[in-house]
Protein backbone atom coordinates (compact mmCIF):
# COMPACT_ATOMS: atom_id res chain seq x y z
CA UNK A 1 0.00 0.00 0.00
CA UNK A 2 1.22 3.17 -1.21
CA UNK A 3 2.26 5.72 1.97
CA UNK A 4 0.52 8.93 1.13
CA UNK A 5 1.82 11.46 3.89
CA UNK A 6 3.85 14.45 3.82
CA UNK A 7 5.56 15.50 6.52
CA UNK A 8 6.05 19.79 6.03
CA UNK A 9 8.08 20.99 8.67
CA UNK A 10 8.35 25.07 8.16
CA UNK A 11 4.31 26.11 6.36
CA UNK A 12 5.40 29.02 6.51
CA UNK A 13 2.57 30.74 4.15
CA UNK A 14 2.12 26.98 2.73
CA UNK A 15 4.27 27.02 -0.73
CA UNK A 16 5.42 23.42 -0.27
CA UNK A 17 1.91 22.40 1.28
CA UNK A 18 0.11 23.65 -1.74
CA UNK A 19 2.23 21.18 -4.03
CA UNK A 20 1.85 18.21 -1.77
CA UNK A 21 -1.73 18.64 -1.46
CA UNK A 22 -2.35 19.47 -5.48
CA UNK A 23 -0.23 15.92 -5.54
CA UNK A 24 -2.82 14.19 -3.70
CA UNK A 25 -0.95 13.64 -0.98
CA UNK A 26 -2.16 13.71 2.75
CA UNK A 27 -0.22 16.43 4.64
CA UNK A 28 0.87 17.31 8.60
CA UNK A 29 2.36 20.41 8.55
CA UNK A 30 4.35 21.97 11.54
CA UNK A 31 4.47 26.05 12.00
CA UNK A 32 5.55 27.67 14.81
CA UNK A 33 4.58 31.56 13.74
CA UNK A 34 1.42 32.34 14.94
CA UNK A 35 0.43 35.06 12.33
CA UNK A 36 1.26 32.38 9.57
CA UNK A 37 -1.04 29.85 11.31
CA UNK A 38 -4.30 31.93 11.16
CA UNK A 39 -3.19 32.48 7.91
CA UNK A 40 -3.18 28.68 6.92
CA UNK A 41 -5.78 28.19 8.75
CA UNK A 42 -8.03 30.27 6.28
CA UNK A 43 -6.13 29.88 3.27
CA UNK A 44 -6.62 25.88 3.95
CA UNK A 45 -9.58 25.85 5.81
CA UNK A 46 -11.30 22.98 3.57
CA UNK A 47 -8.50 20.76 3.34
CA UNK A 48 -8.14 21.16 6.99
CA UNK A 49 -11.71 20.37 7.13
CA UNK A 50 -12.04 17.20 4.34
CA UNK A 51 -8.65 15.66 6.12
CA UNK A 52 -5.96 16.40 3.69
CA UNK A 53 -3.93 18.73 5.74
CA UNK A 54 -3.09 19.13 9.52
CA UNK A 55 -1.78 22.16 10.45
CA UNK A 56 -0.12 22.21 13.92
CA UNK A 57 0.66 24.90 15.76
CA UNK A 58 4.09 24.11 17.59
CA UNK A 59 7.85 24.47 17.10
CA UNK A 60 10.49 21.77 16.90
CA UNK A 61 12.39 21.21 19.56
CA UNK A 62 14.77 18.51 21.11
CA UNK A 63 13.34 19.43 24.85
CA UNK A 64 9.52 19.50 25.67
CA UNK A 65 7.32 21.84 27.35
CA UNK A 66 7.46 25.52 25.55
CA UNK A 67 9.95 26.98 23.30
CA UNK A 68 10.50 30.73 22.47
CA UNK A 69 9.80 31.72 18.96
CA UNK A 70 11.30 35.03 17.38
CA UNK A 71 9.57 36.58 14.56
CA UNK A 72 11.10 38.93 12.68
CA UNK A 73 9.32 42.19 11.77
CA UNK A 74 10.08 42.22 8.03
CA UNK A 75 10.72 38.90 6.71
CA UNK A 76 8.53 36.05 7.75
CA UNK A 77 11.46 33.39 6.58
CA UNK A 78 13.69 34.85 8.84
CA UNK A 79 11.70 33.70 12.31
CA UNK A 80 13.49 31.56 14.42
CA UNK A 81 13.72 29.45 17.54
CA UNK A 82 17.43 31.15 17.18
CA UNK A 83 17.57 34.51 18.05
CA UNK A 84 20.74 35.38 17.11
CA UNK A 85 19.26 34.43 13.64
CA UNK A 86 16.21 36.19 13.42
CA UNK A 87 18.07 39.36 14.74
CA UNK A 88 20.97 39.24 12.62
CA UNK A 89 20.16 42.03 10.31
CA UNK A 90 19.88 44.45 13.72
CA UNK A 91 16.03 44.08 13.63
CA UNK A 92 14.27 43.46 16.70
CA UNK A 93 12.02 40.50 16.70
CA UNK A 94 9.09 39.69 18.49
CA UNK A 95 8.98 36.74 21.12
CA UNK A 96 6.58 34.34 21.41
CA UNK A 97 6.31 31.13 23.35
CA UNK A 98 4.91 27.67 21.04
CA UNK A 99 3.96 24.20 22.61
CA UNK A 100 7.60 22.00 21.24
CA UNK A 101 7.02 18.99 19.31
CA UNK A 102 9.72 16.67 18.17
CA UNK A 103 9.67 13.91 15.07
CA UNK A 104 8.80 11.04 17.54
CA UNK A 105 5.78 12.26 18.71
CA UNK A 106 4.60 13.13 14.56
CA UNK A 107 5.34 9.99 13.92
CA UNK A 108 4.03 8.38 16.89
CA UNK A 109 0.53 10.56 16.14
CA UNK A 110 0.59 10.69 12.72
CA UNK A 111 2.66 7.44 10.97
CA UNK A 112 5.81 7.50 9.56
CA UNK A 113 5.88 9.72 6.45
CA UNK A 114 6.83 8.73 2.92
CA UNK A 115 8.43 12.33 2.60
CA UNK A 116 9.69 14.50 5.12
CA UNK A 117 10.54 18.31 4.42
CA UNK A 118 12.60 20.68 6.62
CA UNK A 119 13.18 24.17 6.40
CA UNK A 120 12.94 24.97 9.80
CA UNK A 121 15.19 28.09 9.75
CA UNK A 122 18.54 27.19 11.80
CA UNK A 123 16.50 24.50 13.92
CA UNK A 124 17.16 22.08 11.26
CA UNK A 125 19.95 20.15 13.05
CA UNK A 126 17.79 19.19 15.48
CA UNK A 127 15.33 17.23 13.45
CA UNK A 128 18.27 15.75 11.42
CA UNK A 129 19.93 14.93 14.94
CA UNK A 130 16.20 12.71 15.73
CA UNK A 131 16.14 10.82 12.64
CA UNK A 132 18.25 8.29 14.11
CA UNK A 133 15.40 7.93 17.10
CA UNK A 134 12.71 6.48 14.78
CA UNK A 135 12.66 2.73 13.71
CA UNK A 136 10.95 3.51 10.68
CA UNK A 137 12.42 5.96 9.30
CA UNK A 138 11.04 8.57 5.74
CA UNK A 139 12.31 6.99 2.42
CA UNK A 140 13.20 10.95 1.51
CA UNK A 141 13.53 13.39 3.54
CA UNK A 142 15.48 16.62 2.53
CA UNK A 143 16.68 19.59 4.77
CA UNK A 144 17.47 23.69 3.92
CA UNK A 145 21.81 23.49 4.71
CA UNK A 146 23.54 26.48 6.20
CA UNK A 147 27.04 26.65 6.11
CA UNK A 148 27.03 26.60 10.17
CA UNK A 149 25.14 23.16 10.40
CA UNK A 150 25.88 21.62 6.86
CA UNK A 151 28.11 18.69 8.85
CA UNK A 152 25.93 17.88 11.02
CA UNK A 153 23.09 17.63 8.68
CA UNK A 154 24.95 15.55 6.20
CA UNK A 155 26.11 12.95 8.98
CA UNK A 156 23.14 12.53 11.38
CA UNK A 157 21.29 11.65 7.83
CA UNK A 158 24.24 9.18 6.67
CA UNK A 159 24.15 7.92 10.21
CA UNK A 160 20.53 7.20 10.02
CA UNK A 161 20.66 4.77 6.88
CA UNK A 162 20.18 7.73 4.62
CA UNK A 163 22.93 6.46 1.39
CA UNK A 164 22.15 8.64 -1.27
CA UNK A 165 22.03 12.40 -1.67
CA UNK A 166 20.79 15.40 -3.74
CA UNK A 167 21.92 19.07 -3.64
CA UNK A 168 18.89 21.06 -5.04
CA UNK A 169 19.85 24.96 -6.12
CA UNK A 170 16.38 26.49 -4.34
CA UNK A 171 17.01 29.71 -6.92
CA UNK A 172 15.95 27.61 -9.98
CA UNK A 173 13.00 26.24 -8.19
CA UNK A 174 10.56 28.60 -9.42
CA UNK A 175 11.77 27.91 -13.25
CA UNK A 176 11.73 24.26 -13.49
CA UNK A 177 9.02 22.91 -15.53
CA UNK A 178 6.74 20.21 -14.57
CA UNK A 179 7.48 16.25 -16.06
CA UNK A 180 4.90 15.28 -18.17
CA UNK A 181 4.30 11.92 -16.60
CA UNK A 182 4.99 12.19 -12.61
CA UNK A 183 6.16 9.86 -10.73
CA UNK A 184 4.81 10.99 -7.27
CA UNK A 185 1.29 11.61 -7.27
CA UNK A 186 -1.11 13.21 -9.92
CA UNK A 187 0.87 14.53 -13.05
CA UNK A 188 -0.41 18.95 -12.34
CA UNK A 189 -0.07 21.93 -14.22
CA UNK A 190 1.80 23.43 -11.69
CA UNK A 191 4.43 26.42 -10.93
CA UNK A 192 6.98 26.78 -8.28
CA UNK A 193 7.23 29.90 -6.67
CA UNK A 194 9.69 31.39 -4.91
CA UNK A 195 10.64 30.06 -2.12
CA UNK A 196 9.18 26.59 -3.00
CA UNK A 197 11.23 23.49 -2.02
CA UNK A 198 10.44 22.19 -5.41
CA UNK A 199 10.67 18.66 -6.48
CA UNK A 200 10.88 15.19 -4.60
CA UNK A 201 11.79 11.47 -4.39
CA UNK A 202 11.16 10.08 -7.68
CA UNK A 203 10.76 13.17 -9.43
CA UNK A 204 14.07 14.39 -9.20
CA UNK A 205 16.98 14.00 -11.81
CA UNK A 206 17.75 10.20 -11.44
CA UNK A 207 21.34 10.76 -12.74
CA UNK A 208 22.19 13.27 -9.96
CA UNK A 209 21.98 10.94 -7.09
CA UNK A 210 25.09 11.00 -5.04
CA UNK A 211 27.24 9.00 -2.42
CA UNK A 212 27.77 11.09 0.90
CA UNK A 213 31.07 11.69 0.36
CA UNK A 214 30.50 12.65 -3.40
CA UNK A 215 27.65 14.91 -1.82
CA UNK A 216 29.26 16.69 0.87
CA UNK A 217 32.30 17.25 -1.42
CA UNK A 218 30.22 19.32 -3.96
CA UNK A 219 28.34 21.12 -1.36
CA UNK A 220 31.79 22.15 0.69
CA UNK A 221 32.82 23.28 -3.15
CA UNK A 222 29.56 25.73 -3.45
CA UNK A 223 30.13 27.08 -0.02
CA UNK A 224 34.08 28.03 -1.28
CA UNK A 225 32.35 29.92 -4.51
CA UNK A 226 30.11 31.54 -2.36
CA UNK A 227 32.24 32.67 0.10
CA UNK A 228 34.12 33.84 -2.72
CA UNK A 229 31.26 35.71 -4.72
CA UNK A 230 27.81 35.07 -3.32
CA UNK A 231 26.72 37.05 -6.55
CA UNK A 232 28.09 35.39 -9.77
CA UNK A 233 29.83 32.24 -8.78
CA UNK A 234 27.69 31.13 -5.51
CA UNK A 235 24.21 31.88 -6.16
CA UNK A 236 21.26 30.43 -4.51
CA UNK A 237 20.77 28.73 -1.60
CA UNK A 238 21.20 24.70 -1.29
CA UNK A 239 18.42 22.15 -0.04
CA UNK A 240 19.92 18.34 0.12
CA UNK A 241 17.88 15.62 -0.32
CA UNK A 242 18.43 12.44 1.37
CA UNK A 243 16.81 8.61 0.08
CA UNK A 244 16.85 5.32 2.41
CA UNK A 245 18.30 2.64 0.26
CA UNK A 246 15.85 0.48 -2.52
CA UNK A 247 13.75 3.86 -2.42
Amino acid sequence: MMNNLIFDLGFHFGEDTDFYLAKGFDVVAVEANPYLIDNGRKKYSTEIKNGKLTLLHNAISSAAGKESFYIHPNKTEWSSCLKEMAESDGSSAEKVSVDAVNILQLTEEYGVPYYMKVDVEGCDVIVASQLSSLNKKPLYVSFETSKKDYADIFSYLHASGYDEFQLVNQINNEFRPMPEASMEGNSIDYKFGTYSSGFFGKDLPGDRWLTYDEALTQYIKYKELKKIDNKELGLGWLDVHARRPHS
